[in-house]
């Protein structure tokens, strides 16, 4: 037979310390999450314009990057790190890997980087047949515009 005064109850030290450490656990875990989703990192007031060639487009999760060759006047090209939504993100827009290709020359809007590196939130690409892919989901989008983040 079960004996009840063996079990754990409210009033016992085990039972509190097992408590305690779930409710910081659960405190925890949307921290973590509202931090990994933060744009903080990107100058979202200030968008830019840049033009060059697809390298290569990684639809990966939990973000998909948008790696972007730019042509510098007298100087080595740089390589432009974008980052987007997820996959199904993507997907759920209409946008797949096929849309664009390495190659393909490209004008790109994004929110850049607040420290300067040649980066930035990705906002809209516009292909050099004039399609545009994206729109940000924000002030200023394309009406009917895909979202790319």
């Amino acid at each position: 037979m079960l004996d009840a005064s063996r079990l754990k109850t409210p009033k016992t030290p085990m039972f509190r310390g097992l408590a305690a450490i779930a409710l910081i656990a659960a405190a925890a875990v949307p921290a973590a999450a509202l931090a990994h989703h933060s744009y903080a990192m990107f100058d979202n007031a200030k968008t830019i314009t840049i033009s060059g060639t697809i390298r290569t487009w990684e639809m990966t999760n939990p973000h998909s990057y948008l790696w972007v060759v730019v042509p510098k006047d007298g100087a080595a090209a740089e390589i432009w790190g974008l980052e987007g939504g997820g996959i199904q993100s993507l997907q759920r827009a209409g946008i797949t890997k096929s849309a664009v290709k390495p190659g393909e020359k490209v004008k790109v809007e994004i929110h850049p980087l607040r420290d300067g590196r040649t980066g930035g939130r990705l906002m809209r690409i516009t292909l050099a047949d004039g399609r545009v892919i994206g729109g940000g989901g924000g002030a200023g989008a394309a009406p009917g515009a895909a979202a790319l983040d």
